[in-house]
């Protein structure tokens, strides 16, 4: 777990040079180090859809009892999200100028700093996002033919193409062993691909309804494919569960275009229902199978609702000990006091 202390440096500097007695320095270690409060729990990470015009789109945080807690930025059309092993988060963006989208991977760093880490060529359109054990990025890329294909980017932004599909994809999933695993919803099936990037096709047209395709993709604990599927309203849609031998299961029916989905560290399973037309919701599985609304009325008529999802670290704050110890420190002479920093007003 990364925990963050932001200004240390500056805390220590302060306390020891303005009043350079032993004590003090002493007493100033202690409150830069020993008051910080390290929000260890999950929380839910949510892309909700806007308008084509720019940053309209949010990603929204909520705790896993179901309420918000915070709105991270303004982003245009995002949509998959994933965390790697540092707590940074990287979302697929897509700012449209005209009708020529200029698809992009934005990386959230653990200081809350956003920075572009690569762009995809202009042709595609940007959907799901999956993070390798090594830290590289993979991207959904669709094509205005509808055929899509899989974008590769190394911590430095370098890109390549790691896979093609032959219709319209959407999300992507790793298994433990770094197999990649690829929704093709117009051609109703999953592809499954090495590390070496060889590709075959792991469920095909027969494990879907004549009018349903994949969309999102997740893996529990067990190692079992979760897959929501969508059929543009022409049925109800479902959560599928297929075992690391391609044994497939109904997992739960009923629901109402599902897109995004992930599992927490309780292997609860969360489901974005994107909302055409009314906005959408968030719901809640428990491993048995119970369902319940985590959160709706999300975002606004149009498909403007919650797009992807993702699990990962709560934002690490100051508690509000630290900030008093470290304002009557600063009354006193001991340090200047300066607010820190947090994921709230990132910037390009």
């Amino acid at each position: 777990m990364k925990i963050n202390i932001p200004r240390l440096n500056t805390t220590l500097r302060f306390a020891c040079n303005i009043r350079p007695n032993f004590l003090w320095c002493v007493l100033g270690v202690l409150v830069a180090l020993a008051p910080i409060t390290v929000r260890a729990q999950e929380d839910l990470f949510a892309s909700i859809n806007g308008p084509d015009s720019a940053r309209l789109g949010h990603i929204f945080e909520y705790n896993l009892t179901g309420t918000q807690v915070n709105t991270l930025g303004t982003f245009s059309n995002p949509r998959g999200l994933a965390f790697d092993s540092a707590g940074d988060l990287f979302v697929a963006t897509n700012f449209f100028s005209g009708d020529t989208s200029q698809p992009a991977v934005k990386e959230i760093t653990s200081r809350g700093n956003r920075i572009t880490l690569g762009r995809l060529p202009n042709t595609f359109f940007a959907s799901g996002l999956a993070i390798g054990s090594s830290g590289n990025v993979f991207v959904m890329g669709e094509a205005a033919n509808f055929t899509s294909t899989i974008f590769e980017f190394t911590p430095g932004g370098t890109r390549s193409v790691f896979g093609t599909l032959p219709g319209q994809g959407f999300g992507l999933a790793f298994d433990s062993a770094g197999n990649l695993f690829a929704a093709d919803s117009s051609d109703q099936m999953i592809v499954k691909f090495t590390p070496g990037g060889t590709s075959s096709i792991f469920a095909g047209p027969t494990a879907f309804t004549s009018n349903s395709g994949p969309t999102g993709l997740a893996f529990d604990s067990a190692g079992n494919l979760f897959v929501s599927t969508e059929s543009n309203g022409l049925e109800p849609d479902a959560i599928l569960e297929f075992t690391p031998g391609g044994i497939e299961s109904t997992f739960a029916t009923g629901l109402t275009n599902p897109r995004g989905i992930a599992f927490d560290s309780s292997d609860n399973l969360y489901v974005a229902e994107i909302g055409i037309p009314a906005p959408g919701d968030i719901l809640k599985f428990t491993p048995d199978g119970t369902e319940s609304t985590f959160a709706s009325g999300i975002g606004t008529t149009d498909n403007h609702g919650p797009q992807y999802l993702a699990i990962g670290p709560a934002i690490n704050t100051p508690d509000s000990a630290s900030t008093l110890l470290l304002l009557t420190m600063g009354l006193f002479g001991l340090v200047t006091w300066q607010r820190c920093g947090s994921r709230k007003g990132w910037l390009d």
